[in-house]
């Protein structure tokens, strides 16, 4: 099979590949050196540059300054006799010699005392005039645009002789002496330089629409870590990443103020020269490689050219051909020494192949009894005594064939005859267990019935303690009512006494009331008459009281016989209700008893058709193993025939 890549190819692809890789490498070392080195020169650079131009800024503001100490140094301003006119003089003149947008006298309420017209009217509103009422010293004010042009104030007490306030002295300058310092700030193209206040608002920058609109330094870098850096009053330098842009920041105040100086870079501007040496880098390495590229291709030329030779013939071997000669290749190197190696190795291989080929035709026809009496060389010598355990192996273990054939043959008629005895036997079995099966549903069916029927029962037993109960509550009531009547009756019965009493004394206030109409003669007989049928009236009573009573008396002792019937009743009731509880429980036990012979019964039978399954298993199993085992039989005769058929060595 052709290689997908020359040796050539892959000398020069791979020298390629480490040379562009120590190019890449390099350049990317001397790129990072470069750039690192930029960095840390205009890391130490712009901190100095940051001082340098705060001082300079500083030294502005100080003549500032000192210009209005000059002014209200003069004995006029301090002299509290002299005139308005003199002080305004005094100003005129000032104001002639220095370039002031306005110079004037404040009172100590901020109100104007004197100056030129161009004077505010007042200071209260402005930050310049808290700040000397603070400091009773000279102060600089906030760049201003109140009154359309940006002016710098500097404002300075004047003190009498005793050190007692007079005046304040504010002077407005314009801003160009802030510009000029800003301009004389020598930084890269795209750098910035930024003076701003303690709030973080920009009071100078060459953009002067910056100052007008007070953009907060925050808002216009997108940091307010740099602006925290910058109005905390340290000096520093720090690194802001906007996107792809870096920028280097550096910070320092401005003394004597309540200013702060920062300085914007972008590190690109100091990394042209850089950036030009690294490309002048690239390209010499790009001419190095393409150098590199030309010797090495006609160094491969040369090696693939010497090695053509021999990769054909070895193409040819790993086709098969062992008879050609490989060509000797006359270039005195390892190329020469290869191909000479490569003829060698092809006859011995060959003379090698042709023994190997003659002991296996004799294996291949069954002839074991066969050697190998040539000496190998090399690795061949491996081959041939492997081959040769090979076939001492193949020996025995056909003879051990041969004696395990007899052997198997004798156990295969004997697992034979076994296994159609156990298929016989698990026949009889397979067919008991189906009449024990059809058996065991019979019952189950049975106790089946009897469990309905025990259901049955229990819930007639239910029903008749229920009506045992209701009859008991009415008998019950039934003693209760009789109960009521014969007490009653015995009410009736004293009621009826108590008839009977009045009878008797009516009967004996009638005869009485005769004994009277009699002693009374004439007057006394329609009375006597009356009397008489008092009497006789009474005389019916006492028979009626006694009928009644004997009757009353009659119904209590018949009462007292139905309450005994009764109460015999109530009690046979009672008995009747224990036995039914006791039939009622002994039905109940019963149906559990069924149930759970029901259970068992349904366990049992469907163990008795796993172990039908299992017993037909096993009679499918017998079949087969009977089946297997003839099977055997015969294989182990031909076993027994083929194992014949082999010459194997003697006595070995």
């Amino acid at each position: 099979m052709k290689a997908k890549r020359s040796i050539s190819g892959k000398i020069l692809v791979t020298t390629i590949f480490i040379v562009m890789l120590l190019a890449a490498v390099l350049v990317s070392l001397m790129s990072r050196s470069m750039t690192s080195l930029t960095k840390t020169i205009l890391s130490n650079v712009l901190p100095s540059m940051t001082k340098t131009a705060s001082q300079s800024v500083e030294g502005n503001i100080h003549v500032l300054a000192d210009r209005m100490i000059m002014i209200s140094g003069n004995e006029i301003m301090t002299s509290a006799e002299s005139k308005e006119s003199e002080k305004l003089t005094v100003l005129e003149n000032a104001a002639s010699g220095i370039e002031f947008m306005w110079l004037g006298l404040y009172d100590a309420q901020g109100k104007l005392y004197v100056g030129a017209d161009s004077c505010p009217e007042s200071l209260q509103e402005r930050k310049i005039f808290s700040l000397m009422q603070e400091t009773q010293n000279v102060v600089v004010d906030d760049v201003d645009a109140s009154r359309g042009e940006l002016e710098l104030a500097v404002g300075k007490p004047v003190m009498d002789a005793e050190g007692e306030l007079l005046y304040y002295l504010v002077g407005s300058y314009k801003y160009e002496v802030l510009n000029d310092v800003l301009n004389s700030i020598n930084i890269s193209a795209n750098g910035e330089a930024f003076i701003v206040n303690a709030d973080g608002c920009v009071m100078g920058n060459r953009n002067t629409e910056l100052v007008y609109d007070k953009i907060d330094l925050a808002e216009y870098t997108g940091s307010e870590k740099l602006e925290d850096k910058v109005v905390s009053g340290e000096t520093g330098i720090m690194t802001l990443k906007q996107g792809k842009d870096v920028k280097l920041a550096s910070y320092v105040p401005v003394n004597g103020t309540n200013w702060y100086l920062a300085i914007i870079v972008p590190s690109s501007d100091f990394m042209g020269p850089a950036q030009n040496s690294i490309m002048i880098g690239i390209i010499l390495t790009v001419i190095m490689i393409i150098f590199a590229i030309m010797i090495i291709v006609g160094f491969s030329s040369k090696i693939r050219k010497s090695l053509k030779t021999v990769t054909n013939r070895i193409e040819l071997l790993e086709k098969g051909d062992l008879k050609t000669p490989a060509d000797i290749i006359q270039t005195k190197d390892e190329t020469q020494v290869l191909s000479v190696a490569l003829n060698s190795t092809i006859s011995g291989i060959n003379g090698y192949i042709s023994q190997l080929s003659a002991v296996l035709s004799s294996l291949s026809e069954g002839n074991f009894d066969v050697s190998i009496d040539e000496e190998f060389q090399g690795d061949f010598v491996q081959i041939k005594d492997e081959l040769e355990k090979i076939i001492l192996s193949l020996n025995t273990m056909l003879r051990s064939v041969q004696k395990s054939s007899a052997e198997v043959l004798h156990t295969a008629k004997t697992v034979s005859e076994s296994s159609a005895m156990v298929h016989n036997g698990s026949t009889e079995q397979s067919n008991s267990l189906m009449m024990l099966t059809e058996e065991t549903k019979a019952i189950e069916e049975n106790i089946r019935q009897v469990n309905e029927n025990t259901i049955r029962a229990g819930e007639l037993m239910e029903k008749a303690k229920e009506s045992l109960g209701t009859g008991g509550e009415n008998m019950k009531n039934l003693l209760d009512a009789m109960e009521d009547i014969h007490e009653n009756a015995v009410e009736i019965n004293k009621v009826n006494k108590l008839l009977e009493d009045i009878a008797q004394q009516t009967n004996i206030l009638a005869l009485n009331a005769s004994v009277e109409a009699s002693r009374a003669g004439e007057m006394g007989k329609g009375f006597a008459v009356v009397a008489a049928e008092v009497r006789s009236l009474a005389a019916q009573s006492t028979d009626s009281a006694h009928h009644a009573a004997e009757v009353i008396t009659n119904s209590q002792y018949a009462i007292q016989h139905g309450v005994r019937y009764a109460k015999q009743a109530a009690e046979s009731f009672e008995e009747i209700e224990s036995v039914s509880n006791e039939i009622s429980d002994i039905t109940e036990r019963l149906g559990k008893a069924v149930t759970v012979q029901k259970d068992s019964l349904e366990n049992m039978t469907e163990q008795i058709e796993q172990i039908n399954d299992f017993a037909q298993k096993n009679l499918d199993a017998s079949y087969e193993s009977a089946t297997a085992s003839q099977k055997l039989n015969r294989q182990a005769e031909e076993l027994q025939g083929v194992s014949e058929r082999f010459r194997l060595r003697r006595g070995r």
